[in-house]
């Protein structure tokens, strides 16, 4: 009997950050903006004399929801109310209702009695967040394919709760990324 395949949440896109990722200098604007836990790490690399620098960002394949948050800044969330059902839109921390009417912040209901189901976006292209347009979305076995060229996630192991890779597997990615361009 075929083993059942984990149902994922959210959309049928992933997203893969490519060599083009600087880790911001540390601080990551995409992880900022992801609004699943843990899906979005930083992944620091080895030096000479035991010490670590930031590398490049990983996405958690089995997290991430495919909802583009580290993609875009320019996206309007849409939220659906958990008991009754009814949309709101929220676009620049203001909410909207169906009618994309605004509503008045006394009127909202809590943010636990609400639920992320999608995104939109007017003008993805002009407003991404990654200044360095290292954050691509891909359909989700595409994406696993691709990630595969700029991490291995049984490969990074955990010093002292941060994500790390060892000089060997950084060259053998590096060398592997050759495969996409030439």
């Amino acid at each position: 009997m075929a083993e059942a395949t984990k149902k994922r949440k959210g959309t049928a896109l992933l997203a893969v950050m490519d060599e083009n990722c600087s880790s911001c200098a540390g601080s990551p604007l995409c992880e900022a903006h992801c609004p699943v836990d843990g899906c979005i790490n930083l992944l620091y690399e080895e030096v000479p004399g035991a010490g670590l620098k930031p590398y490049r960002v990983f996405v958690d394949n089995d997290k991430c929801i495919g909802c583009q948050m580290c993609y875009s800044d320019d996206l309007t969330k849409i939220h659906q109310h958990k008991e009754t059902g009814e949309i709101f839109y929220e676009y620049a921390n203001r909410f909207y209702d169906s009618a994309k009417k605004p509503v008045e912040p006394d009127a909202m209901p809590k943010k636990i009695q609400l639920q992320l189901i999608g995104t939109e976006s007017e003008d993805r292209l002009d407003k991404k967040i990654c200044p360095w347009d290292a954050i691509k979305m891909y359909e989700f076995e595409d994406g696993l394919q691709m990630a595969e060229q700029f991490y291995d996630i049984t490969k990074i192991k955990q010093v002292n709760g941060l994500y790390v890779v060892d000089n060997e597997e950084k060259a053998r990615l590096e060398e592997k990324q050759k495969d996409l361009y030439y």
